[in-house]
């Protein structure tokens, strides 16, 4: 078995290093065919060195967990580390907001796992939730990585319209998702995986419940590896209908097989788990049986996908379907003008109904790079006016942004909307209080704000931002990354909001207030949410705002050779760009003036952030203070510094990194002087020997940077779009040899 052999060769050449390897023991069992679990004393990273000694180390071996504030195990010291919130979110997350003419789609999720086009695709098309993609005839997409594995239980969702593409016979089949192995070999050694462990598709009228009309169907093969064992079928009774978006969801729970129409059950069937490939890639537009087969003429098109290593609940699955009435993305080219899409604009024949036409960007607006793709960005008082009254005020409803914000000498507005007189709906930065607020108008003539409580904000650093007005419960809220804050009653009817939503200004009297300097994006408006039902309640809003924005997830394939993916000892963790993780090592004794950070690290293109970090805070971006960071700058490259009298030094590679493979990162402060390696290769400042003493908290996939403008080439946003693995710290400088040994002995 190929993972026995590489543990075989690894052991010999520690021997012929002369590495004392502390606790390189290791059992093997198999339970399924291709199926192998490690112990989880198989050596890692700092095992590989006797004595290294690291103060912690983590392995990054966690189950997935819905809790927060979930331990990090260590796996030398038992100072288990804590990750900020839940480790079981989506990987991959294909907005496809990519711009039109992209070759490659970027994941959201921090997994790395880049969609590239089989054949011809086009980009760059407004979807149902974000962007969308268009399969050339006969042309789809596939990512390599595998998200999950079809012998245990997991989700998958994806926005589809069939274009003018409806199944009449068995040739005419459509493919929306797929998982596929790619990997030849049975436990016999010798064959290939003819089929998908798993498709969702349309499916024909004579192999649907109701033979006179389509459906939409999922399947798992029976036996992935063999034609001969049928397909177990869930299929639906909606009918696929041209030129019509549809929400579709397959999940299973290790044991039955469900299928989800736009939020509704539609079929289930037992499927009993055989010969799964479990290191299969995903792919969009297609699916295997013998051959690929369900392609399309051309017409259909993909939109926002996501996949979870669970079975989603109940209550996330009913989120799944709702669609904002509004949604400005801002990812159109530099010197472009912007457009909006809405539940109309984006549902229709392909290529055809769009999103609206341009809207003129006024005073200092521009699209420029920001968090993700260009941005919406200020420099002076600029502002985008759209339509009249997108946000409807007289019920329920939720806007929601990403900002940055790089004055913070006044009060500021994001988002607003207008009554004939007065302002119904702002969102933006208090500068009196020192916090993000909401505020909501009254028909008395009142208006009611709601405060963020957890954090103020940081100048200069990307926040998620989500304001509602809960209708049914008679309440504001305001939710900073995520984390509810506190809510305020709002026993009121709101004022009628009957003008032009503005972007990036207030207008009070017909003039320009409260104007946002820095940027804003992917702006969106859900009016008639939440729901005014019963089962509205705090916890079911916090689901709907935590499928927002991704965070955390773990059970990542590993990054150490040999391993893969689900095995015990091999995994990683995923972040997202919106929270971290971290250690208390040091936060009551100052941490020592020489050390080392070193880790593990799979960035896709353009994923920036800070891999890890020393600050006076677990967790948030408000620390007074931040040290020795490790980051990917936005071109690419690794950066790692300290703090010296006040002023950040730094080094930086000499290779970018952002290519969605596995890279090896070193960083050490001691007599050597400051040193930072990347694969082995070495880049040295010798103008600092050790770190400021200080007492704080380590953390992992994200960390302030503080000030900003201290730190060279610094990521717009600090917490880390990336995957992470096998991250460790030592109270010393190790040397240039004990690095390469890592290198080499394992990558």
């Amino acid at each position: 078995m190929r993972w026995l052999a590489t543990a075989a060769l690894l052991v010999t050449v520690l021997a012929y290093g002369c590495w004392q390897v502390a606790g390189a023991g290791y059992t093997s069992s198999v339970s399924v065919p291709a199926t192998v679990a490690a112990s989880p004393t198989f050596p890692g990273v700092p095992a590989l060195i006797s004595g290294a000694g690291p103060a912690f180390y983590h392995r990054m071996d966690e189950t997935q967990t819905p809790a927060a504030g979930s331990a990090a195990a260590d796996a030398v010291n038992a100072s288990a580390g804590v990750y900020e919130t839940a480790t079981n979110n989506a990987t991959p997350w294909w907005r496809l907001d990519d711009p039109a003419g992209a070759t490659v789609f970027r994941d959201s999720s921090g997994a790395g796992n880049t969609a590239f086009i089989n054949g011809t695709a086009a980009g760059g098309y407004p979807g149902p939730t974000g962007g969308a993609v268009q399969p050339g005839n006969g042309g789809s997409l596939s990512a390599l990585l595998s998200p999950f594995r079809s012998d245990r239980a997991f989700t998958v969702t994806a926005w589809f319209n069939p274009g003018g593409l409806v199944p009449t016979s068995s040739s005419t089949r459509v493919g929306v998702v797929h998982m596929t192995g790619n990997s030849s070999g049975t436990p016999s050694g010798t064959g290939t995986y003819p089929r998908s462990d798993l498709m969702i598709f349309g499916d024909y009228p004579a192999h649907c419940p109701n033979t006179a009309a389509s459906c939409w169907g999922a399947a798992m093969a029976g036996d992935p590896q063999t034609s001969t064992v049928a397909f177990d079928y869930a299929l639906g009774s909606t009918p696929v209908l041209a030129n019509t978006w549809v929400q579709l969801t397959a999940v299973f729970d290790t044991t039955t097989l469900y299928l989800y129409v736009n939020g509704v059950l539609e079929g289930s069937v037992a499927h009993t788990i055989f010969h799964p490939s479990t290191n299969a890639g995903i792919g969009l537009g297609r699916y295997r049986d013998a051959a690929w087969k369900g392609l399309g003429d051309g017409s259909t098109q993909i939109g926002e996908v996501r996949a979870w290593r669970r079975a989603l609940s109940g209550a996330e699955l009913a989120q799944l379907p709702v669609r904002p009435t509004a949604r400005w993305p801002f990812t159109e080219a530099t010197g472009s003008n912007p457009t909006y899409t809405s539940v109309a604009a984006s549902t229709g024949t392909p290529g055809v109904v769009a999103g609206s036409a341009s809207v003129a960007l006024s005073g200092g607006a521009s699209l420029a790079a920001g968090r993700d793709g260009n941005a919406l960005t200020m420099s002076a008082a600029g502002y985008v006016q759209g339509p009249a009254a997108q946000l409807a005020t007289t019920g329920s409803f939720t806007v929601s942004a990403w900002v940055r914000l790089t004055d913070s000498s006044t009060t500021r507005t994001f988002v607003a909307e207008n009554t004939a007189a007065a302002t119904a709906v702002s969102l933006g930065y208090d500068q009196p209080a020192g916090q993000w607020v909401m505020r909501v108008l009254t028909s008395g003539g009142t208006t009611v704000p709601v405060y963020g409580d957890v954090t103020g904000p940081v100048v200069n650093q990307w926040v998620h931002l989500v304001g509602i007005h809960d209708d049914f419960n008679n309440v504001l809220r305001l939710y900073v990354n995520g984390v509810p804050q506190s809510s305020v009653a709002f026993a009121f009817i709101p004022a009628i909001a009957t003008t032009a939503l503005q972007i990036g200004r207030r207008l009070s009297a017909g003039s320009t207030v409260e104007a946002w300097l820095g940027q804003i994006d992917d702006v969106r408006v859900y009016n008639g949410y939440p729901l005014a039902t019963a089962a509205t309640t705090s916890a079911t809003i916090s689901t709907f705002v935590g499928l927002m924005y991704p965070a955390i997830a773990a059970e990542q394939a590993g990054g150490l050779l040999g391993t893969k993916t689900g095995h015990a000892g091999s995994t990683s963790v995923a972040f997202g760009g919106t929270v971290n993780a971290s250690n208390a090592k040091y936060a009551a004794t100052a941490a020592t003036a020489a050390f080392t950070v070193e880790c593990l690290i799979r960035v896709g293109v353009d994923d920036v952030g800070v891999i890890a970090g020393f600050a006076g805070t677990a967790t948030r971006l408000g620390s007074g203070f931040s040290d020795r960071l490790l980051y990917v700058d936005p071109a690419g490259k690794v950066e790692f510094g300290v703090v010296k009298s006040g002023a950040a030094v730094t080094v930086s590679s000499s290779a970018t990194v952002d290519d969605a493979l596995w890279h090896h990162v070193m960083g050490s402060v001691g007599a050597a002087g400051l040193k930072l390696y990347v694969d082995g290769v070495l880049t040295t400042n010798t103008s600092v020997v050790a770190a400021t003493a200080a007492t704080g908290y380590w953390r992992l996939g994200g960390a302030p940077l503080q000030p900003v403008d201290n730190w060279p080439a610094a990521p717009g946003n600090p917490y880390l779009t990336g995957t992470v693995d096998e991250f460790a710290v030592y109270p010393r400088q190790l040397t240039d040899q004990e690095n390469l040994w890592r290198v080499h002995g394992n990558y």
